[in-house]
């Protein structure tokens, strides 16, 4: 198993370990009350902001109908904007790895043709190249911000079973959404697959939370397209394009499953979020040719000449060692031809 794929299993595990943990311990006790894990110096701020947009600002202008939803969107949108420099840094990161990529491709190509029957020490090869013009470390960069979000959507998650426990969001609802505070967090998913059939899916208590399921794929799928538009097109076999690849996907996967156990107000974070990211997204890409003219590209271009110098070495070697003389051949034959007149 390559190192990259062990990369993947590793995240994966944890994330899967953290929805479990999550969704089936919650922070709640037997008796309903809420219990501070490891994330309350963070979910304890998203909590009393939450409430300051709804008892302060919100519900004395537009009264109590609908409101927590719209807190939850507005602290949404605040953590976005204060994430915005960490955001503009992470997209800036992965277009210096596009940009770089582009300039090393030709020779990512040649090493794949000079180590076609060893596929082994091809990627090690190519790696080793990346490594040297910086792409890998641009790339874990442009990684990095993503994964510190998830802390934030953990005290996030546990902000909100607080105020449930407090019994401030029991049955608020938010348009369609009937309560935003349900799935329970101790239900995990039997709230959809306990007697399951097509027609519970039409159920007025059903439905609606799949919604937010819903359009939390769609937009992780529109962010992972304009994210691959934005992108040179790349070598299957580059091992870093493929950890990539596969690390998007599967986390989308992983956040659908996780979002089905959760509650609706969490979802609705998470959307609000992604969407704003989305536009991110949008913005940069319209940004790109103005970043690729000022970006510092001197370390890959010399790992690309570096590449290319080693290779014309190689090759004059090549031309350079002895061949089999065929002038020893030459006496031999003359020899034959005396015999044969004699």
């Amino acid at each position: 198993m390559t190192r990259s794929k062990k990369r993947i299993l590793i995240l994966l595990l944890v994330l899967v370990l953290a929805a479990i943990l999550l969704s089936g311990c919650g922070g709640v006790d037997a008796q309903g009350n809420y219990k501070p894990g490891i994330f309350e110096p963070l979910a304890a701020p998203l909590r009393a902001l939450i409430v300051f947009f709804h008892d302060k600002l919100l519900t004395p202008l537009f009264g109590e109908s609908n409101m927590w939803g719209w807190s939850i969107i507005l602290v949404a949108l605040l953590i976005r904007l204060l994430l915005l420099p960490l955001g503009i840094k992470q997209m800036r990161s992965m277009k210096e790895a596009q940009a770089k990529m582009k300039i090393l491709q030709p020779e990512l190509d040649k090493i794949k043709k000079k180590y076609a029957h060893d596929k082994k020490k091809q990627q090690e090869e190519q790696m080793k190249l990346q490594q040297e013009s910086g792409i890998m470390k641009a790339q874990m960069a442009g990684c990095l911000p993503t994964l510190l979000q998830m802390p934030i959507l953990f005290a996030f998650y546990y902000a909100l079973i607080g105020l449930a426990a407090q019994g401030r969001i029991d049955n608020a609802a938010w348009y369609f959404i009937p309560d935003i505070s349900k799935p329970e967090y101790r239900q995990g998913m039997t709230w959809l697959t306990q007697n399951f059939t097509l027609q519970k899916l039409m159920q007025p208590d059903i439905w609606p939370y799949l919604v937010l399921p819903a359009l939390l794929a769609i937009t992780q799928f529109a962010m992972t397209k304009y994210t691959q538009q934005a992108q040179p097109k790349q070598d299957d076999s580059n091992p870093a394009a493929g950890m990539m690849g596969s690390m998007t996907w599967m986390m989308t996967l992983m956040f659908v499953w996780f979002a089905l156990q959760v509650p609706a107000g969490l979802s609705l974070y998470w959307v609000v979020s992604n969407s704003f990211a989305l536009a991110q997204q949008l913005y940069v890409n319209r940004q790109a040719h103005k970043w690729e003219s000022q970006l510092q590209l001197d370390g890959v271009k010399a790992a690309a000449r570096k590449s290319a110098s080693a290779d014309v070495e190689d090759a004059e070697y090549k031309d350079a060692s002895p061949k089999p003389s065929t002038a020893s051949t030459k006496p031999s034959q003359t020899k034959r031809k005396r015999r044969r007149k004699r």
